[in-house]
């Protein structure tokens, strides 16, 4: 194979043959669009220029496509997507971005998913209306769900809810353990003072079911989930 023998023309893709990204291909002087897809020959996809052993991206039906053509072997042929950058990208690239890299995009009735860093926004994981985002400005990430359900890190900071409504602290369960034995112990003792006086006996008969109950706090820990207190 001499790539002083090759020739690039445009296409489209017609058919997926296989998971490993072989395609039948329309290809401008070659094959029209109109062609029977099984009688065109297989397309393998271009092994010139991948940017490492394991990239992969499985084309689509009506994607844009070069198309390699050797003049010494008719027989082989390879394909590259073409990027049709303005057509493919225009939402995105309509805006005031210095710097700007797409490094994924896929579109489909629902909505997008997107693999994306720009200087404004930093760089971003979006499936349709779920995402992940590491800003530029402090490098806080934010995960964020389509329900509007976030957790945001930030520097000595951890935020779990929808933005702007978590205001509550969080606290450590062994901290609260430790605080709910004390009020127990505060009961027994408020319990053993009031039983040695027959004015208030009743109130020691009170507490001793209330008591009973408290027992086992151990057990709101969670033994997956863990805090740091500061």
């Amino acid at each position: 194979m001499k790539l002083s023998n090759c020739e690039l023309r445009p296409g489209k893709v017609l058919q997926v043959v296989d998971s490993y990204g072989t395609i039948k291909a329309s290809c401008v002087g070659l094959f029209a669009e109109s062609d029977d897809p099984d009688l065109l020959p297989p397309i393998m996809p271009n092994p010139f220029t991948s940017l490492s052993p394991t990239q992969f991206a499985q084309p689509h039906e009506g994607d844009p496509v070069w198309v390699f053509i050797f003049s010494d072997n008719p027989q082989e042929l390879f394909y590259s997507f073409r990027n049709e950058v303005k057509y493919q990208n225009e939402k995105i690239l309509n805006n005031d971005y210095k710097d700007i890299e797409i490094l994924l995009k896929r579109s489909d009735d629902d909505g997008e998913t997107l693999v994306e860093y720009n200087d404004s926004d930093g760089f971003s994981i979006k499936n349709h209306d779920s995402g992940f985002n590491i800003d530029n400005e402090n490098q806080d990430l934010h995960l964020s769900h389509k329900n509007g359900t976030t957790v945001s890190i930030g520097d000595k900071k951890i935020s779990l809810g929808k933005d702007g409504e978590s205001q509550y602290k969080a606290v450590c369960g062994d901290d609260l353990v430790r605080v709910l034995n004390d009020i127990k112990s505060t009961f027994e003792v408020v319990k053993t003072a009031a039983a040695g006086s027959p004015y208030t006996a009743h109130l020691a008969t009170a507490l001793t079911p209330a008591i009973g109950k408290l027992t086992n706090f151990e057990r709101i820990l969670s033994e997956v989930v863990t805090l740091q207190k500061n």
